[in-house]
């Protein structure tokens, strides 16, 4: 009776609109209909996807063969993956394999729908996943862009086609998430657009549009989730919709573009608090959210679009805000707070993953937004469409509490403190509560332990996602709010006696779980660091 109490709990904490939409989907994509709605079927190349253009940018030389030697690398069979892992391969990839383990898929060309999230001979699906994002096919495009050497550009060509080859349109995995294959018709666009600005062929224009077709009917699937799902989803239809009625002139994408318009304005509206924290509650996801959006609002200027609404641009601003103080000035690093799946999207350049500094450059110049000339960077986007950060002189970052999204952060000088706050408008992805991180001369000397994998069996996701994987209280060895699947928690929690001084440094909150056990935790700053007294 107590776990059928939790679940009832639960999906009032969701909404029950939301999981009626889930059980929609599920029941959807286990009929016909879902067939129906996505047949199997081939794709061919007629001539070339990327053709060649023409105007090269000029940059730093360094910088120039920086591009280069990332491009070759790809060239010599070797890709990275999650901006980190250098993966070999000999001849072509295998777009079915996860390299970790060494493991193949064996069901490339069954419907999407009948491949299952989790297996647990081939491990995480995202490792799957990676490589059909094309973040390489950026990478290889930039490089065509900076030296005009035809070997990057066939390479483009040749890995693009075998992937189509190889994936056929809502056969096997790579088409089974509304969001990848968001990612990677973004990804192709904007590789596209790299090497040659209004030179689009019609093998690209129709490789697209089969990606736009994958999305728009599931965007229902992925707004219910509250999370990047729909933002990301959006942003596809928006700037592809209207991407291929500009080359076509076809009635269904001008529809299809002005749906993502509606979608963004409602995810940001939705999922970005007042005080700019974002709905997944992750410096990882609220870098991405930060991304698709600079993405999103690059093109709308570039095709001169009418605005989005005066609340996007306020809750984009917000999150930018939020996002730049969270940043380590000394390194670009920020506190791994939430989930972390290794989403850094427009990283063609291979920047080192945990250096946040560039995405607030890029959304800083596309969204003209004001930042500290401390923490500038930059990003390939800039480079290659000519943009500049808006740069000021601030004031050096003052404590403050983020009251809607649960954070509390003291200063100190070269140094800072955040506390989590149990505070869940939105369905909690780790059991976190009260949980400090101490920042001190650039370095996290304690620390989040991230998410690492979500394919890992219950008991390893507690060395990470649960209690076990933070500096808080962990009461007889379980987590603060039981796990009820893979990616939700119930009962959550709520604050109590919280407090926040800016002027004495401290900050203090508490909580009592299901069990009757309380954590009550107060911080303060004191000459040679910080004191933490826990109840």
């Amino acid at each position: 009776m107590k776990k059928v109490i939790v679940y009832i709990k639960t999906i009032l904490d969701i909404g029950l609109f939301n999981v009626l939409l889930v059980i929609v989907y599920r029941i959807y994509t286990n009929t016909f209909l879902v067939f129906l709605s996505f047949p199997k079927k081939e794709f061919k190349i007629k001539n070339k996807i990327f053709i060649p253009g023409y105007a090269k940018v000029k940059i730093d030389e360094n910088e120039t063969k920086q591009y280069l030697k990332h491009g070759d690398s790809i060239l010599n069979g070797k890709i990275r993956y999650y901006s980190y892992h250098d993966i070999e391969f000999e001849g072509l990839p295998n777009w079915f394999a996860n390299p970790f383990n060494d493991t193949t898929i064996k069901q490339k060309d069954e419907h999407w729908s009948k491949i299952k999230d989790f297996n647990h001979k081939l491990g995480d699906i995202k490792n799957l996943w990676e490589l059909s994002r094309f973040n390489w096919l950026g990478t290889l495009a930039c490089a065509y862009k900076f030296s005009k050497k035809d070997k990057y550009l066939n390479h483009m060509n040749i890995l693009t086609e075998d992937w189509t080859g190889e994936n056929h349109p809502n056969s096997g995995p790579n088409w089974k998430c509304g969001q990848e294959v968001s990612i990677r018709a973004i990804n192709i666009f904007l590789s596209n657009e790299i090497i040659s600005p209004n030179k689009n062929s019609d093998d690209l224009i129709n490789l697209i549009k089969v990606h736009i077709d994958r999305i728009n009917p599931t965007t229902f699937y992925a707004k219910a989730q509250n999370n990047n799902h729909g933002i990301s989803e959006g942003v596809a239809l928006y700037v592809l919709g209207y991407f291929i009625w500009k080359e076509l002139r076809i009635k269904k994408y001008f529809s299809i573009h002005k749906k993502g318009l509606k979608l963004i304005e409602d995810r940001v509206n939705k999922l970005i608090l007042d005080d700019g924290t974002f709905a997944q509650y992750s410096i990882v996801y609220h870098r991405m959210v930060i991304d698709i959006l600079s993405f999103a609002e690059l093109f709308r200027k570039k095709w001169d679009l009418y605005p989005f609404s005066n609340l996007f641009y306020f809750k984009s601003n917000l999150a930018i805000e939020w996002y730049s103080e969270m940043i380590d000035f000394e390194t670009g690093n920020a506190p791994n707070i939430g989930g972390s799946d290794g989403t850094y999207l427009f990283n063609y350049d291979q920047k080192v993953y945990r250096d946040f500094r560039p995405s607030l450059s890029l959304a800083s110049s596309v969204f003209n937004t004001p930042i500290d000339k401390i923490i500038k960077s930059d990003h390939c986007l800039m480079t290659i469409f000519s943009l500049n950060s808006k740069l000021i002189k601030k004031e050096r970052k003052l404590s403050k509490e983020y009251s809607l999204g649960g954070l509390k952060k003291l200063v100190r000088l070269r140094g800072k403190a955040i506390l989590r706050i149990p505070k869940y408008y939105f369905r909690p992805s780790q059991s976190d509560a009260l949980h400090l991180d101490i920042w001190q001369d650039g370095i996290n000397w304690i620390r989040d332990s991230g998410s690492f994998s979500y394919a890992l069996i219950h008991t390893e996701q507690k060395n990470f996602s649960g209690t076990k994987g933070h500096s808080t209280i962990e009461f007889d060895g379980e987590d603060q709010m039981p796990k009820i699947s893979r990616f939700l928690y119930g009962n959550w929690l709520n604050p109590v006696k919280e407090s926040f001084d800016d002027k004495k440094n401290t900050m203090s909150a508490g909580y009592k779980d299901q069990k009757g056990n309380s954590h009550f935790r107060d911080v303060k700053e004191i000459d040679n660091g910080w004191e933490i007294i826990d109840q």
